[in-house]
Order: C-alpha cells, then structure tokens, then sequence
C-alpha cells in the first residue's frame, strides 16, 4: 500500500542485499545502486577521478602558462630596456661628438679671427739668424694663418712679394768650390717613419687641386728661358713626381740628419736631377706669376735652387719637418712661395709659379714619401 516505502523510480525493485548506495536523493543522478555491478561502481568512480585530475592539469597548464608568458614579458622587458640603455649611450656619444665638432668648429673661428686681425697689423717678427751660408734657423714670426712673417735673409732687405723687386742670387751661395757633396744616398721612410731627413725622397701634392708637382725632359718653358717645366701632373704619383731632399748649397749636414722647419733645402728630381728652380724676368704666360722650373745638374747648382721649408700657418722653425705636415715652401731669394691653382697650360699640365708671401689655401703641399 501507500505505507511501503518506495526504493528507486517507477516500478523498479529494491535494493538487493549486500548492495551498496552511493548517494543521497533517490530521484537525482548522484543515486549509484540499484542494479548497478561493483565494476560499474568503480569505473564511475575512476571517471570521476580523471575529470578531478584534468581540472588539475587544465589549472597547471593555466598556471604554466602564466608563468611562462610571464618569463618571456621579462625577457623582453629586460630586452627593451638593454636596447633602451644601448640608444641613450649612443645619443649620449653622439651628442658629445657634436658639442665636441662645435667647440673645435668655435676655436677655429676665434683662431682665424685673431690670425685675421694679427694680418691686418702687419705681423710682428724678430730678426732671423740665417747666416750668408745658409744658417738656417730662422726665429718663428708671428703665428696664425696669413699672419707668419718670414725673417729676411741676412743682409738683405725685407721681402716685398712683388714679382717687379727683382732680386739676384748671391753667386757665392752656387756649387762653385763648395764643400756640399754632390749626392746623398737616397732614403726611403720605413714603417711609421714620418721624419723628413737629408736624402729622403718624397712626392709633393698640391692640397686644393690633388695634382703632384712633376717635371720631365718632354717638357720645357715657353717664357724665353728655355729650362725644364715644372708643373702639377696626374693625381697619383708616377716616377717623374719624385725629388730627394738635398742642403743647400756650401752646407754639409750629414746624410740622414732630420730636417727642421725654417732649414734651407734643395729639390733634386730623381729622374732627370734637375733642381727646382725660379727666378725673376721669366714669367709663366698664362698666370704672368714668376716661372718654376727645373734647372742644373749635380755639378751645377745656385742660390735661386734654395728653398725654405715651413709649416703651414706658423713656420715652426726649429721644429722638425713630418712628413704628415701641411708645408709651404719658400724661395730664398724672392721670398715668395710655390704655387699652382686651377690654371691649366694644356691637357694635365697645370700651372705652377712662384708667388705671393704663403698665405693663401693654394700655397699648401703634402708630402707623400716612397
């Protein structure tokens, strides 16, 4: 009757005995029992179990996951920030490098203004200690670009730079009887040398055209002189660019000595050994400045073959001559300086004269040795 208490749903029997009950409600889904085997009991407990342990391994992959991209915002963080740091060093340089090109840009201003206004002035200078021989330590005149005043020969008037003053060369200072030797062995630089010496044999560049001073046989004048031309050639040195750095004439330092700034020198070309030369009363035709040539031999030499080598901007006699120094050279005689410019005589023959006091941009050489 209604009394008898129901086991399941509908007409399904009781419990057998030794049964066991797995659950609360009769009606819900949780209810294990009934006619269900022991096996199916516990394989429904193990399918419960694994969907526990994938929830776990769901919630390590999550966590594993976290950390991982945890990690790996980490490392990029940190490599951010180290390309962060690299860029500010190299803004930090650069901006160094800059404040630096303007200082340097800021002196050289302040310098040229000051060598400016010491041109205008007309340069203070003492007098030199040439000797009549060919001394050679001349006193530095006054420093900066256009300003250096260089020290008259001895018993000789100032210079004028002006191709009209003609002066003579003294026929004293010629290889007549004197005591020079005729050749100096010739002396090539050797690794980091950079120290001009008698013997040396070196190449001239002129520093605004790029062409080096060259003479040779096929060549002469066109001035009534009828010597060798000198003029500015190719833009790399071939064999007739050389010229072996000699004394003067009546002067016998030893072969190898190192040469100074404000030493009185001559200019052998090697291939033809010919000096370089210029003189008044000859003009080169097309610029009317005063000729350069080469002229004589090892036997034959004069005083309009000396020249005196400078620094360019400040003469720094006395100190030695490298070969990385901007140099101008100055004839003894006549004062005034070897020059060439963007004058062209004929196809790659560029003009090269004998002009002005040294101050101007075509008045620089370089020196390239072999």
């Amino acid at each position: 009757g209604y009394g008898q208490q129901q086991q399941g749903y509908g007409n399904s029997p009781g419990p057998r005995p030794g049964s066991n009950m797995v659950g609360g409600s009769q009606y819900g889904g949780n209810t294990v029992g009934g006619d269900f085997s022991q096996e199916e009991v516990e394989k429904h407990q193990r399918t419960e179990k694994f969907k526990e342990w994938g929830k776990y391994a769901a919630g390590a992959a999550v966590i594993a996951g976290a950390v991982g991209a945890t990690a790996y915002g980490v490392h990029e963080y940190r490599e951010n920030k180290e390309e962060e740091r690299e860029e500010k060093e190299r803004e930090e340089k650069e901006k160094e490098r800059e404040q630096e090109r303007r200082r340097h840009e800021q002196e050289e201003r302040q310098k040229q203004q000051q060598q400016q206004q010491q041109h205008q002035q007309g340069g203070r200078h003492s007098p030199g200690h040439d000797s009549a021989y060919g001394g050679h330590q001349g006193s530095q005149g006054s420093q900066g670009q256009g300003g250096f005043r260089p020290p008259a020969p001895m018993g000789r008037p100032p210079y004028s730079f002006d191709a009209n003053d003609v002066r003579n060369a003294n026929p004293a200072r010629s290889s007549d009887n004197s005591p020079t030797p005729r050749e100096y062995p010739q002396l090539r630089q050797v690794g980091g040398d950079s120290t001009i010496k008698m013997g040396s044999i070196i190449a001239l560049k002129h520093n605004m055209t790029g062409r080096f001073l060259h003479t040779d046989r096929s060549h002469s004048t066109e001035s009534g002189s009828n010597q060798q031309l000198v003029f500015g050639f190719k833009w790399n040195p071939d064999e007739n660019d050389w010229w072996q750095v000699l004394p003067a004439n009546h002067d016998v330092p030893v072969p190898g000595s190192v040469v100074s700034f404000g030493t009185q020198i001559r200019l052998r070309h090697v291939e033809t050994g010919r000096h370089l030369h210029s003189h008044y009363n000859y003009r080169e035709r097309k610029s009317g400045q005063n000729e350069i040539t080469a002229y004589g031999d090892q036997g034959h030499s004069d005083e309009n073959d000396h020249w005196v080598i400078e620094r360019w901007g400040d003469g720094a006699y006395g100190q030695t001559w490298g070969s990385h120094e901007v140099v101008v050279l100055r004839h003894y005689v006549s004062g005034m300086t070897l020059h060439s410019h963007e004058l062209l005589i004929s196809e790659d023959v560029q003009s090269v004269t004998c002009f002005g006091p040294g101050n101007e941009e075509n008045d620089k050489w370089r020196v390239e040795c072999q």
